[in-house]
């Protein structure tokens, strides 16, 4: 709302390009929060399927936590380690939102108001519009969620490709 209020025209008009911009920011401000727990978020989830996969080949691997994942991070690469993968993430979120926004406002729009005079949608109406309007970025953006997660992973187990960039990814 920050950047459609910034954006809307002085006739009050807000063109799709501009809802589209507004929305594109907002997803590139949600990323300096977003990047260090996917990519935390991440490790956790490798850290189980690595752990079996060592388990099957007779090895065993010390359990870990987010916490002691953050602080090694921290330690070998600075706060910047907690950022790895910030570009795919910027391209992932960055996408979702130029999506998201700009349909869930337009979908929003029809149907009934809470009210007589009203200008805001009824319950339903902004829970189905947003239902929507998820779904939609969320399938649009998952082949660019699949290249954030590969960047992101840093330990690999046995036999398994290490990725160096987006475009790496892609191949």
């Amino acid at each position: 709302d920050f950047f459609r209020h910034h954006l809307t025209k002085k006739d009050g008009t807000l063109p799709i390009t501009r809802q589209m911009a507004a929305g594109g920011l907002a997803g590139l401000f949600q990323i300096v929060v977003t990047t260090p727990m996917e990519l935390l978020k991440i490790q956790m989830q490798d850290a189980g399927r690595i752990a079996a996969q060592a388990k099957a080949l007779g090895k065993t691997i010390q359990k870990t936590s987010a916490s002691q994942i953050a602080m090694t991070l921290i330690k070998e690469k600075g706060i910047a380690g907690l950022y790895k993968g910030t570009g795919a993430t910027a391209l992932r979120d960055v996408s979702f939102s130029v999506i998201y926004f700009p349909l869930f406002a337009t979908l929003n729009q029809f149907g009934p108001r809470k009210g007589e005079g009203s200008t805001d949608a009824a319950f339903w109406v902004s829970f189905l519009s947003g239902c929507a309007a998820g779904s939609i970025a969320a399938v649009s953006v998952n082949p660019m969620d699949v290249i954030k997660t590969r960047l992101q992973a840093l330990k690999k187990a046995e036999g398994e490709m290490a990725f160096n960039g987006i475009g790496d990814c892609i191949k």
